[in-house]
């Protein structure tokens, strides 16, 4: 199947409201995907073959940092490795535009979304105690910090690093040594 991310429209709201309410005890209201579209960052990924919504990432961006604030897969296609493609997808879209720390919060009990997270360089930053209903659970706030990477990458090497627009590889973006 050949899958594309494009920015998310009003026309994919039926389609990603399906998804949601699917997939989450508490979904999003069509109304917050409308402001998602016109006020911040909200992708889809898309079958080509027949233009059906595999799923979605929605986020906000202030200066250099970047939260993600909702993803989801349809049931029928997850642990494909779309959830993946999405969250490098918008790693590799907000490192081109100069945002190198990434936030979100994930259900304590989602772990392969955790174990999916973890596998790009997110580390456990907190808890938030009760943030989910319906059952009630708390969020561990994660945090990608490409920064910090760095710095632990430039006191093994010795050596400085710049940014370069690389993308995602396992963990970390490797910068090269000459600006």
């Amino acid at each position: 199947m050949n899958t594309r991310i494009r920015k998310m429209t009003f026309d994919d709201l039926a389609g990603i409201t399906e998804i949601e309410e699917e997939i989450f005890s508490v979904p999003w209201s069509k109304q917050m995907f409308e402001q998602e579209i016109k006020n911040h960052y909200a992708f889809v990924i898309i079958n080509e073959e027949n233009n059906d919504l595999i799923g979605y990432v929605c986020g906000w961006k202030i200066l250099d940092e970047f939260t993600i604030t909702n993803i989801g897969i349809a049931r029928a296609f997850q642990k494909k490795g779309y959830g993946r493609s999405l969250v490098r997808f918008i790693i590799n879209a907000l490192i081109k535009e100069k945002c190198f720390k990434f936030f979100l919060e994930v259900r304590s009990s989602n772990i392969p979304a955790i174990r999916l997270y973890e596998t790009f360089g997110f580390k456990s930053a907190g808890i938030r105690k009760n943030y989910y209903q319906h059952p009630p659970e708390d969020a561990i706030m994660m945090k990608l910090d490409f920064f910090s990477l760095l710095k632990k990458d430039n006191k093994k090497k010795g050596q400085e690093r710049c940014f370069h627009h690389t993308p995602v590889d396992n963990k970390v973006i490797k910068g090269k040594y000459s600006c």
